[in-house]
């Protein structure tokens, strides 16, 4: 950042150096992978197509249209609605998206913010990319965040609104109350589905790939995604675009975490996988900046214990 401009042995402006420097934030979209089965289980949960309690066939894999749904993680068997996120399963997550009408689908995410260019006070935002026109097999690969491109900054809205009781609040920069954050806000999914989701971030923090994000005391909630990376138009199966999507105190959430990382090579025990990499990147976040923030860490009963209390 103290060098914006660099320059080659011969003078010129070194082009490639300069590439990197925009804000990614806003300014670039991705595909966020499996971060987005979180705004598809809302959706059905929301529309009361499933509750937490509905089992879902993932047995055998999705077929449609000729194209064929695997799962990365199969357990080969019917799951709850937690363990379809628990495991990350696209074959039980497509086949609640296709409960839902694919205008009813299109229509949720624009809802949440997430399909069109977001307002803030920075020049420098990106429109979303979508297909045109939706057919059911675009309904199937973007219920698991394949084939819609967000900013990172609009899907951290998004998942602010699915678990701070469903209320959509326009991003700031600049100071302002809760009482002004509160009047630009849009009830976006029913509070009742909130605390679904509250429960499903912090099922899969404890039981599933959000466990290398685990802070002791912060209670920390949230879905991993791992994307193939988009070059030039194509996915390259030996490069990933992870990201994870947590809250915490996920009780009583007060703050929502994205991380993204581009391309990694490895991360912990060896693991390419959001799991292994932007995972435990929200957790160094959030060991640090908590009790920063403000956060009193609590460490009167297990994660377990409070799961049961929801």
């Amino acid at each position: 950042p103290n060098e914006p401009s660099r320059t080659l042995p011969d003078g010129s402006v070194d082009k490639e150096y300069e590439k990197g420097w925009f804000n990614r934030m806003s300014n670039a979209t991705f595909e966020m992978g499996s971060t987005f089965k979180s705004f598809t289980l809302a959706m059905g949960l929301d529309q009361g197509k499933i509750t937490l309690n509905s089992v879902v066939d993932a047995s055998k894999p999705y077929r449609l249209a000729g194209f064929t749904i695997h799962d990365d993680h199969g357990q080969r068997r019917p799951l709850t609605v937690p363990e379809v996120f628990q495991y990350s399963s696209n074959i039980g997550t497509a086949t609640i998206a296709s409960m839902i009408e694919l205008s009813d689908h299109q229509a949720f995410l624009t809802k949440l913010g997430l399909l069109s260019k977001m307002k803030t006070e920075l020049p420098e935002v990106a429109t979303p990319t979508q297909p045109h026109p939706w057919r059911k097999i675009n309904q199937a690969t973007i219920s698991f965040g394949h084939g819609v491109a967000t900013t990172p900054l609009q899907t951290a809205v998004a998942g602010a609104a699915l678990i701070n009781g469903g209320k959509l609040i326009e991003p700031t920069f600049l100071p302002r109350t809760a009482a002004e954050a509160d009047a630009t806000a849009t009830q976006v999914i029913k509070t009742s589905t909130s605390a679904d989701m509250r429960f499903l971030f912090h099922w899969n923090g404890v039981k599933g790939s959000g466990r290398s994000a685990l802070v002791p005391g912060f209670n920390v909630g949230g879905k991993t995604g791992t994307a193939d990376k988009v070059i030039n138009g194509r996915y390259a199966a030996h490069l990933n675009f992870n990201a994870f999507l947590a809250g915490f105190p996920i009780d009583k959430p007060r703050y929502v975490v994205l991380t993204v990382i581009d391309a990694p090579l490895t991360g912990e025990k060896g693991g390419r996988l959001a799991a292994y990499t932007a995972a435990p990147m929200a957790r160094e976040i959030i060991s640090r900046a908590g009790a920063l923030l403000g956060v009193q860490p609590h460490f009167g009963e297990g994660q377990e214990q409070l799961l049961v209390n929801y």
